[in-house]
């Protein structure tokens, strides 16, 4: 006869959002990463475009933070090869070499938002919260 101690099984723990954070700086990228799992994300880090894209292919994200200066393909190449992976993928392009072509440019290739280096943390949590949102209707309506 086995004895019940009471406890009840396990609740299941919320899956945690994962973002994925390319930038060649690795004090940017350690920041974004602290940043943000502060905030209970999961982050993944690239320091290349063709391996942040790999792990699109790979996985499932609910934001891309992009630099747009990154070394072979660039981020405004970068940004054409994930839409056709994942068209709904909110894309967070920051920039330490902001112009208004730029800045153009980016947005007609599909951004989320746009963030000029240096930025403070805080804009950065925001539009990664407002990213997810994004993510989370377009999954509903999809």
């Amino acid at each position: 006869m086995s004895q019940d101690t009471g406890s009840a099984a396990p609740t299941p723990v919320a899956e945690r959002e994962r973002i994925l954070v390319c930038d060649d700086d690795p004090r940017m990228r350690d920041t974004i990463v602290e940043t943000l799992a502060s905030e209970s994300f999961d982050v993944d880090t690239a320091d290349r475009a063709v391996d942040a894209i790999q792990r699109i292919m790979r996985a499932s994200y609910g934001a891309l933070i992009l630099d747009l200066k990154l070394p072979g393909l660039g981020g405004l190449d970068a940004i054409a090869v994930v839409k056709r992976f994942d068209q709904s993928l909110p894309i967070i392009v920051m920039t330490g070499h902001a112009s208004y072509e730029t800045e153009q440019a980016a947005r007609a290739a599909g951004i989320f938002y746009y963030l000029v280096k240096p930025f403070n943390v805080e804009e950065l949590v925001a539009a990664v919260r407002a990213a997810l949102r994004f993510r989370s209707s377009s999954r509903r309506k999809a």
